[in-house]
């Protein structure tokens, strides 16, 4: 497990004013990532013929099986020369199939819609009419990634290509258009399922559970009492962790940790008139919450909001520092506001199918739950109880005519209220929705999409000054997609696992990733 949260530094800032939709609302800054130009083909093959055999009968005898197995003398390949051009320079590389068939591996994990990649032949065919047909598929194929901005900023696809050997002074060291690591925080235990960043105050909330289920399982049975102990072990699986940013630079110095026996799903920041709260949604349906200011060190058990408990576990938390409302979605399709002043449920209501994420809005005064059904449904919080205002993407709606409606559950959300745009992701990739309202209610219109990839997205985040969107994946890679051309454009390796958490910071051009 990774268990560690990290900030990035983003690509510098350009002067420059864009509309959407018509209207001047931001200045737009550098994308991330830059654009490169090269051109690659396959000159010509090459048979290669096996090294010396190996001395003795059992070497003897492995050359023998090999050769029976792929009908050719042991050893023996075929190596393509590759001709590459960038800004003036030439030079030739010398590649197997099976180096292509790495990268090609290693870009489907990472990237949305790779292209198709001539397949590996189960014996080893040496003909001269095969091999004429794989090299013009295998130029066809590297000329495609070469168009792919995406890919071409990928370090992987630059050592292939043999840039960084060949440009030392444009690939021998980071772009300043490249994220940049500025700063890690690695929890003591368990791995990082969400945290929250406030940039004003300097604090880091992390919540982090253990990520195996393994581990969960044997903490769970020796948590069981027997009857001869005098008490349960009570093992945690799970810990909230507050850390306080040094003024003077990017290091984290922590405040508190407090464990609980359930897992940890969400956190949020809760600050009051009087005191800020740290609180946690868990598995068994609670609430966790331990003062900022509370009594600081590590392995203290932590404490629950009194008389809020969901029959399911809690999946997301948002909070309203207005109201001092604490909001809650639960896995039993329950809506609950809790009032943190009179320490009370003041109002809860059911959603069509279970949440899986959340965002709340604290200007307009609006709740988004993303479900399990692959929509989202809008909830009015001006006045309670809520009232549900609508739902996107409304099949009987006229305005999602023709609109390829999400049929599995929303991964990720975001939402940017200066405007009114919606972010969804699922498995059939990320869409836009410009949210109206009326009279009669609240309804979207789909206004951008960008491509599916090989999984559904985990976190998302919305750059507004650059119009990106920023997707983290199970395998731990970052993708980051342009929206105005509709495709992804940069993609790293932020982590090894899971990533669960983005943060987009816009002023410092920072982000924040969190991963298991």
């Amino acid at each position: 497990q990774e268990r560690r949260a990290v900030a990035w530094a983003g690509a510098r800032p350009r002067r420059r004013w864009r509309g959407l939709g018509g209207r001047a609302w931001m200045a737009e800054v550098q994308k991330l990532g830059r654009d490169i130009k090269v051109q690659v083909a396959i000159e010509r093959y090459d048979i290669i013929d096996g090294g010396p055999s190996a001395d003795g009968a059992v070497g003897r005898g492995l050359d023998v099986l090999k050769a029976r197995l792929s009908l050719v003398q042991s050893g023996q390949h075929v190596e393509y020369t590759l001709r590459v051009n960038h800004e003036g320079k030439s030079w030739a590389l010398r590649k197997r199939f099976n180096e292509v068939a790495a990268l090609h591996e290693t870009l489907k994990k990472r990237l949305p819609l790779v292209p198709e990649m001539p397949a590996k032949s189960v014996v080893r065919q040496f003909s001269h009419e095969y091999l004429e047909a794989r090299k013009v598929a295998l130029t066809a194929y590297l000329q495609e990634l070469v168009k792919r901005r995406d890919a071409m900023n990928c370090q992987e696809v630059q050592q292939f290509l043999g840039l960084p050997h060949n440009c030392p002074s444009a690939f021998g060291q980071l772009h300043s258009s490249e994220p940049l690591k500025a700063a890690e925080v690695h929890d003591s235990a368990f791995g990082v399922a969400d945290f929250v960043y406030d940039p004003v105050q300097g604090l880091l909330l992390m919540g982090a559970s253990d990520a195996s289920w393994t581990s969960r399982m044997d903490t769970k049975i020796t948590n069981i009492k027997l009857p001869w102990e005098p008490a349960a072990p009570n093992l945690p699986t799970s810990q909230m962790t507050l850390w306080r940013q040094s003024p003077a630079d990017l290091r984290f110095e922590i405040q508190f940790t407090c464990r609980y026996t359930a897992t940890i799903s969400c956190v949020v920041m809760a600050m009051m008139r009087d005191k800020g709260l740290c609180l946690c949604g868990l598995a068994d349906g609670t609430v966790g919450c331990h003062a900022m200011q509370g009594e600081s060190g590590a392995g203290g058990t932590g404490t629950t909001l009194p008389l809020l408990r969901h029959t399911a576990s809690v999946k997301a938390i948002a909070f309203d520092e207005a109201d001092q409302w604490v909001i809650t979605a639960s896995k039993d399709c329950a809506l609950m506001v809790y009032d943190l002043k009179r320490q009370m449920i003041e109002c809860e209501v059911q959603t069509p199918a279970p949440t899986t994420i959340m965002v709340y809005s604290q200007t307009q005064k609006r709740l988004f739950t993303g479900l399990q059904t692959g929509k989202v449904v809008i909830w009015d919080l001006s006045i309670l109880p809520m009232r549900q205002l609508g739902s996107i993407p409304d099949g009987q709606s006229p305005s999602t005519a023709g609109v390829d409606v999400l049929t599995t559950r929303v991964s990720a959300l975001d939402y940017d209220p200066a405007t009114s745009t919606l972010f969804m992701a699922a498995k059939e990739g990320c869409t836009l929705w410009a949210v109206k309202s009326s009279n009669l209610g609240v309804w979207g219109r789909k206004v951008g999409a960008v491509p599916a990839a090989a999984n559904a997205p985990t976190a998302i985040a919305w750059a507004n000054s650059s119009r990106e969107i920023i997707a983290g994946f199970a395998s731990g890679s970052i993708v980051v997609f342009d929206v105005d051309q509709g495709e992804a454009s940069y993609a790293f390796q932020a982590h090894n696992d899971e990533v669960t958490s983005i943060q987009w910071l816009f002023a410092p051009r920072r982000m924040l990733t969190g991963a298991e």
